[in-house]
């Protein structure tokens, strides 16, 4: 999985996981990111410390020209020094060219920096976990990694803009 991106955000780790929480200001976010009928299932805690969810959305004409949407399951767990979040998604895309070819994995670092400062740093990786090869892997990627760098970069200055009037 490569970094693509990473910041220290101006607010304290709960608000921010509010991006995550299935509420208007993740509606809002999602929907201004180019993630159309997005909508997301409440977490159900398999074990003590582990909570899963479902995803699922369109693809705007912004993020994806031919259309396509997004299935995808969601894990949050506590960071291992318990200062923050993990989030980890699976995507599988339908309705993309090749999309049936790779499933896509993001995680999410969400840790309080100081709490009382309000800031916590977010870092995201991305990968692409292939399950056919292709002779279009490298332009897949290359597209793949941008727009989801994209998408990413604004999703968390939108909530980083946002966050102050939600609080």
């Amino acid at each position: 999985m490569s970094e693509v991106f990473s910041s220290t955000i101006s607010a304290n780790m709960n608000s921010l996981m509010e991006v995550f929480e299935g509420g208007s200001l993740e509606m809002r976010i999602m929907e201004k990111v180019g993630c159309l009928k997005y909508s997301a299932t409440q977490w159900e805690s398999d074990k003590p410390d582990e909570s899963q969810r479902q995803i699922h959305y369109k693809f705007s004409r912004k993020l994806s020209p031919v259309g396509g949407e997004v299935t995808g399951s969601q894990l949050k767990s506590p960071m291992p020094n318990k200062k923050g979040w993990i989030i980890e998604e699976v995507m599988e895309l339908q309705g993309v060219l090749l999309g049936d070819f790779f499933t896509l994995h993001i995680k999410y670092q969400i840790e309080d920096l100081a709490p009382k400062q309000k800031a916590c740093s977010v870092q995201v990786y991305l990968g692409i976990e292939w399950s056919k090869s292709t002779r279009h892997q490298k332009r897949i990627e290359k597209n793949v990694l941008s727009s989801s760098t994209a998408r990413l970069k604004e999703m968390f200055s939108l909530a980083s803009k946002q966050l102050p009037r939600a609080r």
